[in-house]
């Protein structure tokens, strides 16, 4: 097994083990990890591991008789929980754990799950601008045309942002600094959530969902992935927004029906499309959308700054260290606490 590393802890619990399942890659260099899980030493002893993991079997290999696991990319679904009878915590090194934990399960065993918010909000707003410009602007279709030999200036007018219209679905905190940014660009914004937000309401005007999808020229998903929000924007939707419209996803794939969303583009009836997230990550069916000229895709990689990625790991160890504290923080499961 890929084992990278591991340290006794220091304290009177070092035999409480935490294991990183995987996530250690986004930091740089192993001085580094030292000294972000250097935290974890006075509450228990850890190990660490790189890459996927896909074989339950090897899973448990890892993470047998652990109190704490950090959680990336791995699966850890009720079968996988309730063979670890000592675990406590997992800590999810992201927002979107319910794609890779069965919270459900680990509520009913008692475990709590924890994520990290706010950890990039400013690089995912930024790539989604990106994907936006890069949809309405041909940028990515242009290189296309020029790695193929062929100049197509004349056959690519694009579609000013400025001046335009953008609604946001979901003004948490990555919707707020996608607001900031387009307000900024010069776009009108407009946004819905469940919740208003009037302290946004300065730069950014509240819209009812269907409203929303009919008025704006570009419409950019921002909301959490929950069993609520699973294919939140389908056909109705997607059916009521403006020919030459533009549809831009930095959330998790599974809000977005992307069927319907291939039927829309493939129809005309809206320019394009910017995604960032797919169902079935990392072995998406992009079958119909890549061969679409109007959709430019990048794989889950909106989150994926120097910057963001150390502050990820940061919040997931004190994740952990504030549990043992006494002190959860970022509880995505709060009925595990009682």
């Amino acid at each position: 097994m890929p084992l990278i590393g591991e340290r006794a802890g220091s304290g009177t619990e070092s035999d409480r083990l935490f294991v990183f399942l995987d996530g250690l890659e986004f930091i740089a260099g192993t001085s580094a990890y030292e000294r972000v899980l250097e935290p974890l030493l006075a509450y228990g002893s850890y190990r660490y591991y790189k890459n996927r993991l896909e074989e339950s079997h090897l899973l448990l290999e890892r993470i047998s008789g652990a109190h704490a696991v950090f959680l990336d990319w791995s699966n850890m679904d009720a079968a996988v929980l309730a063979a670890c009878p000592e675990l406590e915590i997992v800590s999810y090194i992201g927002v979107g754990a319910a794609n890779f934990i069965d919270i459900a399960a680990a509520t009913a065993a008692g475990i709590v799950v924890t994520n990290t918010p706010d950890y990039g909000n400013r690089s995912v707003a930024e790539h989604a601008l990106g994907l936006a410009l890069a949809v309405a602007r041909n940028i990515a279709s242009g290189d296309r045309d020029l790695r193929d030999g062929r100049w197509t200036s004349s056959q690519r007018e694009g579609v000013q942002v400025s001046g335009r219209s953008i609604g946001l679905v979901g003004m948490g905190a990555v919707g707020k600094e996608m607001a900031r940014l387009c307000h900024a660009f010069g776009l009108k914004v407009f946004y819905h959530d469940v919740v208003r937000k009037p302290e946004m309401e300065e730069i950014a005007e509240y819209m009812e969902m269907d409203e929303l999808f009919a008025h704006c020229d570009i419409i950019s998903l921002h909301v959490a992935y929950t069993p609520e929000t699973r294919d939140l924007i389908g056909k109705k939707e997607l059916s009521l927004m403006r020919p030459g419209a533009i549809l831009i996803n930095t959330s998790r794939g599974e809000v977005l029906d992307h069927a319907a969303l291939a039927d829309a583009l493939e129809e005309g009836r809206i320019k394009g499309a910017g995604l960032d997230n797919f169902p079935g990550e990392p072995h998406p069916d992009l079958s119909r959308l890549v061969k679409l000229d109007g959709v430019v895709l990048t794989p889950h990689i909106a989150f994926n700054t120097r910057e963001a990625k150390d502050r990820m790991t940061e919040i997931a160890v004190d994740n952990v260290v504030s549990f043992y504290k006494g002190e959860p923080r970022n509880v995505m499961n709060p009925a595990s606490l009682e």
